[in-house]
């Protein structure tokens, strides 16, 4: 996250009424938002390319990526909850419209579950990618991770964590699904895109969120190439599924932690 604004400039918008949302004189976009917005729009251009119901995907993520490009106010603290759950649930139009697609146009693979080794394949796949995070889960269960991090307000924090444990769901309809869906020429390549956007789709929000590091990074790649090949392989979305819900529940029970000793707002 960007360093905080200063005292009479955060005192001023939290005066008040609905604090600002949106901060348009840091509008320009870094190279690297620039980059990751580039590789999604260049899966909606091959999804759109696809036809059919895939344009419709298509559509949702170019407005997705166009609203996550917009100057969102920084630090977020100094925003109302409203303007904070704006953002979280503009981050989620695509994953959502993707399964709602899905389930509109009658999607096969909806309905196509795997052998019984495949869930225990994606078990422990979430389970090493919890580990290669760095996460302690010991630590997690204490409440010692919810301490170091300290306190946040509630709305913000609860904001994290449903978006946290309802992502997956639609990410992994949005990008893997097209493995499953696509022609046999096209899968490899299209999924190959696909898992490029997925990594790159997460560095389009502002602000630092620790994504940005060489081990979050390398977590990031090589989860995007996991959850593809055992898609792939097991010919089922629900593995891969499996395995990024279980990664995603750690950070999402410290947001709940954060957010219950955080004090609360209006």
């Amino acid at each position: 996250m960007t360093s905080a604004a200063p005292a009479a400039d955060r005192s001023r918008d939290t005066a008040l009424p609905f604090p600002r949302v949106y901060d348009w004189a840091r509008w320009p976009l870094s190279r690297g938002r620039l980059a990751a917005a580039a590789c999604v729009l260049a899966f909606a251009a091959a999804l759109w390319s696809t036809g059919g119901s895939a344009r419709a995907v298509a559509a949702l993520l170019v407005a997705e990526t166009l609203l996550l490009c917009l100057p969102w106010r920084l630090p977020r603290t100094t925003r109302s909850v409203a303007g904070f759950w704006t953002e979280t649930l503009c981050g989620l139009i695509a994953p959502l419209g993707a399964i709602a697609v899905a389930a509109w146009s009658g999607a096969s693979w909806l309905g196509r579950g795997a052998d019984w080794w495949w869930f225990a394949a994606g078990a422990a796949l979430g389970g090493c990618l919890i580990l290669a995070s760095g996460m302690n889960p010991r630590a997690l269960v204490t409440g010692e991770l919810a301490f170091l991090a300290g306190p946040t307000r509630p709305g913000h924090g609860y904001a994290r964590a449903t978006a946290t444990l309802v992502g997956p769901a639609g990410e992994e309809a949005l990008f893997r699904g097209v493995v499953l869906s696509a022609a046999a020429g096209p899968a490899a390549p299209l999924g190959l895109l696909a898992a490029a956007a997925f990594v790159a789709r997460h560095h389009i929000p502002p602000g630092a969120n620790g994504r940005d590091s060489a081990r979050a990074m390398g977590v990031e790649i090589g989860s995007a190439v996991a959850l593809l090949a055992l898609t792939a392989a097991s010919h089922s979305l629900y593995p891969a599924l499996l395995a990024h819900l279980l990664n995603n529940i750690p950070p999402a029970v410290l947001q709940f932690q954060c957010a219950r000793s955080g004090r609360p707002t209006p």
